[in-house]
C-alpha cells in the first residue's frame, strides 16, 4: 500500500477554489515565472499531510486562502484531506477534514467541509493508508525513548524543497532542523525494510533492560556502601579519635553495629566552647597606644639629656680657656693692684704713649673673665643635677616600656591559645557533622523498601534478546540493502555524468550524505563542489531510494516532489520569464536529469509519480508532454488574478 497525489486544492473566498491536477504514475511539471505560486504547491502538500507549523510562505497564497485540500489515491481507495488556514494570530490550525470518496474529480466546497478530526489522528489515518505500522517502536539514537514511525517521517524521502535539492550539507527533507538527523537515522532502516516489528520490539526491550541493569547495580552498590560500611564507620571513628571526640582508637574487631552505636553517641556530644575566655583585643590596643606614648616620651628625654651634656661640655671648655687667659693676665701683676696703672708699658715697662688706656682695658678684661669663671662655676653643678634627674627619668620610662612589652606579649600569647582552641573546636565540629550526615543517610536508606537483586535475571534476559537479534541478522540485512541501493545510486550518477562518479558511490547513513570512494579516500558531498554535483547526487539518491521503495513495496508515498532542480543553471535573479538561454553543456546536464527521472518512471515494477516545479521549459517533446501548467502569461498562477483584484 501507498498513495499518490491527484489534486492540490486552494480555497478562496465564498465557493471559489483553485484545483491543480496531477497524473498518477507520471512526471508532472509546473513551469513558469517567479512568484506565481509554484513553490507553494510543495508547502500545501506538506501542510495537508499534518505539518506541525504553517509552511505556506507569507504572500499572495497566504493572503488569499481560506484553506487547502489534497486528494490522494491508493489503489482503489481515494481519500480527500483538507485543512483550514490558521486563524488570525494563530501559528497553525489543529482541525482537519478526512473523508473517503468515490469520485476522484469531485471536490467539496469549503463551507461543506466537516473538520472532523485533529492533526495527530489525521496523521495516523494517512499513515494507515500508506501502510505504516503505527504499533512499531524504533530505537532513536541520542534519546532514551522509542520513536513510532508516521507519515511525517516518510516525507523525509518524498520532498526536496528549493533550498534542499542543491544543498551540499543536507540530503533529506528537513535534515537541517534540530533533532531531525537522529530521527532520519532511526526510521530509514524501517522504511528500507531492514527492521520488522519483532526486531524493533526486541531492540527497544534490550535498551530498556540495559538501562534497568545499570540502575539496579548502582542502587545495590549504594546499599552495600551504606549498610556494609564497616570500613567507612571505622574511618569516621578514627577521625573522631584524632580530634578528641574519642579517648583512643576503637579495637580492630569492632563489628558494624557497635561502630554505628559509637558514632551515634559521638554525634550527641556538645563540642561548643562554653565559658572560654575572649580575646583581649581592646587591652592589646590600649597597651600598644601606651607603648607609643612611652616611646615618644623617651625620645624627648634623650634629646634633653643630649642638649644638657653638650652645654656642660661647652662650659668646661670655656672655663679652661678663660682660666688660661686669666693666668696670663695675672702674671703681669694686674691682680691686687688697685692704685692704678704703673708708669710705662704694663708689659715691657718702657715708656709708651697710651699705656694707661692699655692697662685700663686689660684690667677690665681680667675683671670680666673673673665674673664669667665665677658664673660657670655656679651653672655647672645645676647642669650636672639636671643630667642626673633626666637619666633617672629615662631609666624609669625604659622600665615602663619593658613592663608594657611583657603585658602585650602575655595577652598575644593568650589570643593565640584561644585561636588554636577554636580551630580544634572547628575541626571537631566538622568531624561530628560528617558523622551526623553518614548516620542520616543510613536512616534514610533504612526507611526505603528493600532492593531485590535481580541482576542475574536481567543479565539472562539481555543475553537471550541479543542472541535472538544476532539470529535475525538485521544489521547485516541493512548493510546488504544499502549496498544494493548504493550500486543503483552509483549507476545513476554515472548516467548523469556528474563528478566523482567514476569511483564507487554510496549512501552513508551515519553522516546522512553521499560519499564517493576515490583513490585519495572518501569524498562526501559537501567536499565535492559545484551545484551541478549537488543536484545530480540528490536526484540520483532519491530515484534510487524510490526504486527500492517501489520494488520492495515499502510504506512510503509513491511520490517524489522536487522544487527547482534546474536552479543551478539559471542566474540567481532570473525571473523565470523564458529569457535565459542555457549553454549547451548546462542544457545537456539538465536534460540528463529529466531523462533519469523518465527512465525510473518507465520501469514497469516502479509505480512512481514525480512532481516538479520549474523555471526551465525544455523544447523536447517528452518534456512538453509532462508539463501540466505553464504559469507565464498575465493572470496564470496558482492564485487566479481575479481573486487578488477583488481584494
Amino acid at each position: 500500500m501507498s498513495f499518490q497525489i491527484r489534486h492540490v486544492v486552494v480555497y478562496g473566498s465564498g465557493e471559489r477554489m483553485r484545483k491543480v491536477t496531477f497524473e498518477l504514475g507520471q512526471l508532472n511539471i509546473i513551469t513558469g515565472s517567479s512568484r506565481r505560486g509554484k513553490s507553494a504547491i510543495l508547502t500545501i502538500i506538506d501542510y495537508c499531510l499534518g505539518s506541525r507549523g504553517y509552511p505556506v510562505k507569507a504572500g499572495v497564497t497566504r493572503d488569499n486562502s481560506r484553506g487547502f485540500g489534497l486528494m490522494i489515491v491508493s489503489g482503489d481507495r481515494v481519500m480527500y484531506i483538507a485543512r483550514p488556514a490558521p486563524e488570525r494570530l494563530h501559528k497553525t490550525a489543529d482541525s482537519m477534514h478526512i473523508s473517503v470518496v468515490s469520485d476522484q474529480e469531485s471536490i467539496p466546497v469549503f463551507d461543506d467541509l466537516d473538520f472532523n478530526t485533529n492533526v495527530d489522528t489525521a496523521k495516523q489515518i494517512i499513515g494507515d493508508l500508506c501502510g505504516i505500522d503505527r504499533s512499531l517502536r524504533l530505537p532513536m539514537p541520542g534519546t532514551t525513548g522509542p520513536l513510532s514511525p508516521s507519515i511525517r517521517h516518510a516525507l523525509f524521502f518524498v520532498m526536496q524543497e528549493q533550498n534542499e535539492i542543491a544543498n551540499q550539507d543536507v540530503l533529506f527533507h528537513t535534515q537541517g532542523d534540530e533533532h531531525r538527523p537522529n530521527a532520519i537515522r532511526a526510521v530509514i532502516p524501517y522504511f528500507l525494510g531492514a527492521v520488522d516489528t519483532e526486531y524493533a520490539t526486541l531492540t527497544i526491550r534490550l535498551r530498556t533492560l540495559k538501562r534497568e541493569l545499570v540502575a539496579l547495580r548502582r542502587a545495590l552498590d549504594e546499599r552495600a556502601a551504606a549498610l556494609g560500611a564497616t570500613g567507612q564507620a571505622r574511618a569516621l571513628l578514627a577521625e573522631a579519635a584524632a580530634v578528641g571526640l574519642l579517648d583512643e582508637l576503637p579495637p580492630q574487631g569492632l563489628n558494624e553495629g557497635d561502630a554505628i552505636g559509637m558514632l551515634r553517641s559521638i554525634s550527641l556530644v556538645d563540642v561548643r566552647s562554653v565559658g572560654q575566655p575572649e580575646a583581649q583585643g581592646d587591652q592589646i590596643t590600649a597597651l600598644n597606644q601606651q607603648r607609643g606614648q612611652l616611646r615618644d616620651r623617651l625620645a624627648g628625654l634623650n634629646i634633653q639629656l643630649t642638649r644638657l651634656r653638650r652645654a656642660a661640655n661647652e662650659n668646661g671648655d670655656f672655663a679652661s680657656e678663660a682660666g688660661e687667659q686669666r693666668a696670663r693676665l695675672a702674671s703681669l701683676g694686674f691682680f691686687g693692684n688697685e692704685v692704678g696703672p704703673p708708669p710705662g708699658c704694663p708689659v715691657c715697662g718702657n715708656d709708651a704713649p697710651g699705656a694707661e688706656d692699655v692697662w685700663a682695658d686689660m684690667r677690665r678684661e681680667l675683671v670680666r673673665l673673673d665674673g664669667e669663671i665665677a658664673a660657670i662655676r655656679t651653672d655647672t653643678p645645676k647642669i650636672d643635677q639636671m643630667v642626673a634627674l633626666l637619666a633617672e627619668e629615662i631609666q624609669e620610662v625604659t622600665q615602663l616600656l619593658r613592663v608594657n612589652k611583657a603585658e602585650i606579649d602575655e595577652l598575644e600569647a593568650g589570643v593565640q591559645a584561644i585561636r588554636r582552641l577554636r580551630d580544634a573546636e572547628t575541626r571537631t565540629a566538622l568531624v561530628q557533622g560528617r558523622i551526623g550526615f553518614y548516620l542520616e543517610m543510613l536512616d534514610r536508606r533504612g526507611q526505603q523498601p528493600p532492593i531485590q537483586d535481580r541482576t542475574a535475571e536481567i543479565e539472562t534476559q539481555i543475553a537471550e534478546i541479543e542472541a535472538r537479534l544476532d539470529e535475525n541478522g538485521n544489521p547485516d540485512l541493512l548493510a546488504s540493502f544499502l549496498a544494493r541501493i548504493s550500486q543503483n545510486l552509483w549507476e545513476k550518477a554515472q548516467r548523469l555524468e556528474i563528478e566523482h562518479s567514476a569511483w564507487p558511490v554510496r549512501l552513508d547513513l551515519r553522516r546522512l550524505t553521499v560519499v564517493a570512494d576515490t583513490r585519495n579516500g572518501a569524498v562526501p558531498l559537501d567536499e565535492m563542489g559545484s551545484g551541478e554535483n549537488y543536484v545530480g547526487y540528490h536526484v540520483a539518491t532519491f530515484l534510487a531510494l524510490h526504486e527500492w521503495f517501489a520494488t520492495e513495496r515499502r510504506p512510503v508515498p509513491r511520490v517524489l516532489i522536487m522544487d527547482q532542480p534546474s536552479q543551478v543553471w539559471f542566474p540567481s535573479d532570473y525571473a523565470g520569464d523564458g529569457s535565459h538561454v542555457l549553454p549547451d553543456d548546462d542544457r545537456e546536464a539538465l536534460v540528463r536529469i529529466y531523462q533519469a527521472v523518465m527512465e525510473t518512471i518507465a520501469r514497469p515494477e516502479v509505480d512512481l509519480q514525480v512532481i516538479v516545479m520549474e523555471h526551465a521549459d525544455l523544447e523536447e517533446q517528452w518534456f512538453s508532454d509532462a508539463v501540466r501548467y505553464r504559469w507565464r502569461a498575465d493572470g496564470e498562477a496558482l492564485i487566479p488574478a481575479d481573486w487578488i483584484e477583488e481584494d
